[in-house]
């Protein structure tokens, strides 16, 4: 009998406490209490004969549990290769069927492995909620965990900081593990992938654009082309943001021609959004325009429609429809009270200062709340972008104040 994966004691001392039998009655005949104790207890070594007898007496299959051993480490792996490629349906099919195991995989040598996955599952579904479950029960595990395990946990940990929108220290986290080079392998593509994202958002485009490429190397190796489409869509946004817009107009064609291939209809939303950004920059502003609006008829979530509905109604201020754009913001600041929102809500409180003419409250605010915020979040260019409108303001008001602020800009 092969079970050397498989903590048998444990096993059977949970299923005898299930059916509230007490040492006594399962052993009786089998073995003596003190043995069945050590076994349960400590995992002592028990003849073959006993095993069968003990189990046979809880009515367990030993079919099954050789069964579950050998699929185990398969359904493991499968569960993470979708994961991996963000295929979402197929991981939720794994999913189920690593959770029907979940008895076998609890009494197994899997049972951190089993947390690491379903931990970076419940990340790729969104379930925040059950990604800090998985979380904290790997943080009380976290001393029997070996190395590489360790550095999966740190940066899984990383990539619920990023989902919230902490992106400088979830960036931190990343770069030291790419120092360490301990993660596996298949992992790597990720992991230049999210650093590059966190890069992006942290408005370092350069930097997004040397670890995109790193990221679209690894994933055109394997073949993974949703993340193929993932990451050229990263590096548009960075084009853009480098102005150099016929870079960005080449990956965003790309993406056009090839996403239906492969139904990366989730996608659709957000490329919209990010193309009429490109338009806008480039002064195609009507184009733009209808861009932003295919992207709300598109959006999938009240997130991304939200995000659209921003970037929109920044055009419509920065194109003079200031009652278009307050009607706008009114609906932004009911819909951005979360913490993965804060920057928007801040933002747009002062855009409606402004629409308002109330520009002494407006400057206030930018300064007390707005200006705070992403300093402290290290949202560089959006910083620099209000320090400077900061600046002027004080211009004629204050001169010491508005040195310090083109001094802050300076020195970033």
């Amino acid at each position: 009998m092969n079970l050397e994966k498989m903590n048998i004691g444990a096993m059977i001392k949970y299923h005898r406490q299930l059916r509230n039998m007490t040492q006594s009655e399962l052993c009786n005949g089998i073995c003596s209490v003190t043995h069945l104790s050590k076994f349960e207890n400590y995992n002592k070594e028990v003849n073959q004969e006993t095993i069968m007898l003990l189990l046979d007496r809880l009515d367990i299959s030993l079919e099954s549990i050789q069964k579950a051993t050998k699929s185990i480490a398969a359904d493991l792996t499968k569960l993470l290769d979708a994961v991996l490629s963000y295929d979402k349906k197929r991981a939720t099919e794994c999913f189920k069927r690593v959770e029907e195991q979940r008895e076998y995989i609890t009494f197994s040598n899997y049972i951190a492995r089993y947390h690491l996955y379903v931990y970076r599952y419940f990340l790729l579904v969104n379930d925040i909620e059950n990604a800090e479950k998985e979380k904290e029960i790997l943080r009380q595990i976290a001393n029997s965990l070996s190395a590489q395990e360790r550095e999966l946990y740190e940066y899984l940990n990383a990539l619920l900081q990023m989902f919230k929108g902490e992106y400088k220290p979830s960036l931190d986290v990343l770069l030291r593990l790419e120092a360490n080079d301990l993660l596996p392998s298949n992992w790597k593509a990720e992991l230049y992938y999210f650093i590059a994202f966190n890069f992006g958002n942290l408005k370092d485009s350069s930097s997004c654009v040397a670890y995109g490429l790193n990221a679209l190397e690894e994933y055109s190796r394997t073949f993974n082309y949703l993340r193929i489409l993932h990451t050229q869509f990263l590096l548009g946004i960075a084009y853009t943001d480098l102005g150099l817009y016929d870079n960005a107009e080449e990956q965003y064609q790309f993406i056009f021609k090839n996403m239906n291939l492969i139904n990366a209809e989730e996608l659709t939303s957000a490329m919209y959004n990010n193309y009429a950004l490109l338009l806008e920059k480039t002064g195609n502003m009507e184009e733009a325009f209808e861009y932003y609006l295919h992207s709300m008829e598109h959006a999938k979530s009240d997130i991304e429609y939200l995000m659209s509905l921003c970037s929109y109604t920044e055009l419509l201020i920065t194109q003079g429809e200031k009652e278009k754009a307050l009607r706008n913001i009114s609906k932004i600041l009911r819909e951005t009270k979360t913490s993965a929102t804060r920057k928007q809500h801040l933002t747009f409180k002062y855009y409606q200062y402004l629409l308002r003419d109330q520009k002494d409250k407006a400057m206030s605010y930018l300064e007390e709340e707005v200006l705070p915020y992403l300093d402290k979040l290290f949202f560089i260019e959006d910083y620099n972008k209000f320090a400077l409108s900061l600046a002027k303001y004080y211009s004629a008001k204050n001169t010491d104040k508005a040195l310090y602020y083109y001094k802050k800009i300076a020195e970033r």
